[in-house]
């Protein structure tokens, strides 16, 4: 590997033993930023034995990555710390104590404490990582060289992902008093972070609005307090510029109720996605 290894014995936290300090080639140690509205990602290849990435979701925490390319390397647990740059050994770097929140043989997720590393790497810290082998331990050193431009366009593309991930747009009820046709303030600015969302996602075929009633009136009546609010929420979003040909309008009245002692009267809405 494209690599300086250096074999001592030191106590880490994860235990007094031999470990061999793996330090990637300077020279080819530099973070890469790639990213859109639905994710972005800061990554460093470190040699050929493994890829550290800073990734970032909408409306997900941030996450650092350790994803190992050597097959033979097989993770059992991975903890890491701050550390100063080499040429500046006499340095302290802030107490952190870094641990994996999900480990399998080829990666391992961190969660916790992650805005703090980034922040930390700003000041230019170095991350160590004490990785966890079958039969070894490796001390992974992580350069920080030249960051900044990264760390500015990393921070651009965060600031510009989505309001809503996937999970929160694809499913989401209105919910509406005995009566009422429009939504609520709440329920209105939901709607037009979900019609930003499926403005953006091209994958997005169809959008289905489902409206429902309780069984107050007749069936012609519930039929038609249904209809008007599945065509309200299609005005907002036709208002907000998604395409009329996207939307699904459907009125059911009071033909599928939710369990007993819960109101009926709701717009549930549905994305459906190009299969692939």
């Amino acid at each position: 590997m494209n690599s300086t290894l250096i074999s001592l014995a030191f106590s880490s936290i994860m235990g007094s033993t031999a470990s061999t300090v793996v330090v990637p080639a300077m020279d080819q140690s530099e973070w890469q930023v790639s990213g859109n509205q639905f994710q972005c990602r800061m990554q460093q290849q470190l040699g050929s034995m493994a890829t550290l990435s800073f990734r970032q979701e909408p409306a997900k925490a941030l996450e650092l990555w350790l994803d190992m390319n050597s097959t033979h390397l097989q993770l059992q647990d991975v903890q890491g710390r701050l550390v100063p740059a080499d040429w500046q050994p006499g340095q302290y770097a802030p107490a952190l104590q870094l641990a994996a929140t999900e480990v399998t043989q080829a990666h391992a997720r961190f969660v916790e404490q992650v805005p703090v590393v980034l922040q930390q790497l700003q000041q230019g810290y170095w991350l160590e990582l004490w990785l966890d082998l079958p039969g070894q331990e490796l001390s992974l050193k992580v350069p920080n060289l030249k960051s900044a431009a990264a760390l500015t366009e990393f921070q651009r593309c965060t600031t510009s992902l989505l309001p809503l991930s996937w999970e929160q747009a694809r499913d989401y009820q209105l919910h509406y008093l005995a009566g009422e046709r429009q939504p609520t303030a709440a329920g209105l600015a939901h709607l037009q972070l979900l019609a930003r969302y499926i403005k953006e996602d091209k994958a997005i075929r169809k959008v289905l609005i489902d409206g429902h009633s309780d069984d107050a009136g007749s069936s012609l009546a519930n039929r038609l307090a249904s209809e008007e609010r599945a065509d309200e929420v299609a005005a907002r979003f036709i208002e907000w510029g998604v395409p009329k040909k996207q939307l699904e309008i459907r009125a059911h009245g009071n033909r599928y109720p939710l369990a007993r002692n819960q109101s009926n009267n709701r717009v549930v809405l549905r994305l459906i996605r190009s299969a692939g």
